[in-house]
């Protein structure tokens, strides 16, 4: 006699891993991703800072490309790395010496990897509500078997 109240749990459970706690594990994995790719940038920017403001390569400055516009391209002569301009978001540059430019670096990938592992946190968080919420609904089917027996 209890078995629709058990299948209806069984269904509501059912719905609510996939609609609700499986939407949040893909949301905050994406979030984790958009994160990881952004510190994997800041690693890149720092090897690129170390690279073009290395004296023992270049010595007397460096030669680049630099893109104009519209793919169109100009030889550029920078002979001085001492001091650089940084984006830091918003459309706005910061002037930097290259201890300076190294320090933000750093400090934004701690800031990233905090974020990083405050969303794997959530993540671990709504695996376990997935196994929380299997391990019900195989009490409540365990109940309704023995219900019938």
């Amino acid at each position: 006699m209890a078995v629709p109240n058990i299948d209806n749990a069984i269904i509501k459970y059912e719905n609510f891993i996939n609609n609700v706690l499986k939407e949040s594990l893909r949301l905050h994995d994406q979030h984790l991703q958009k994160v990881n790719e952004e510190i994997t940038e800041l690693i890149q920017e720092k090897h690129t800072l170390k690279v073009i403001t290395d004296e023992k390569l270049h010595p007397n400055g460096f030669k680049t490309k630099l893109n104009i516009g519209c793919n169109f391209f100009m030889e550029a002569s920078v002979p001085d790395t001492s001091k650089l301009l940084m984006h830091i978001g918003l459309k706005h540059y910061m002037e930097f010496t290259v201890n300076e430019a190294n320090t933000y670096i750093d400090a934004r990938i701690k800031v990233y990897e905090a974020k990083a592992e405050e969303i794997k946190k959530k993540i671990f968080m709504t695996k376990a509500h997935i196994k929380l919420m299997l391990f019900g609904i195989r009490q409540l089917l365990n109940a309704k078997n023995e219900g019938k027996t």
